[in-house]
């Protein structure tokens, strides 16, 4: 089994086009070979930040800045497949036009890897 992992970032305003993207695959991700499942994760941006303000105070918060990241939202694919070779070959017979129509709603920051899980 391999986990197939991609991180996007809508732009703002753009989430229910990525959303849309995604979903609307459903029906080829269903008869495709070696797929056994997926996970699509929207980030409630703010969410954390707000819940850290509430426990800590502005010096705390003060000694632990860090650098805004992007602005928009992220999304989190996780695929479930066979083996490697599924997942590319599925990805490589996919409608290529398809892809051009989310490209706009997306910020240029993004990866797609594989993953192996090593929790003990």
């Amino acid at each position: 089994m391999e986990t197939y992992i991609a991180t996007v970032i809508a732009k703002p305003d753009s989430e229910t086009e990525v959303a849309s993207f995604y979903s609307e695959l459903e029906p080829e991700y269903a008869k495709a070979k070696g797929f056994h499942g997926r996970q699509i994760l929207k980030a409630l941006p703010g969410t954390m930040l707000a819940a850290v303000k509430k426990v800590r105070s502005a010096k705390e918060l003060a000694a632990h800045a860090e650098a805004e990241g992007p602005k928009g939202t992220q999304f989190i694919i996780i695929e479930q497949w066979e083996n490697v070779d599924d997942r590319i070959a599925f990805s490589l017979g996919l409608d290529s036009s398809r892809a051009a129509k989310l490209f706009p709603h997306l910020l240029p920051e993004h990866s797609h890897e594989f993953y192996s899980d090593i929790t003990p």
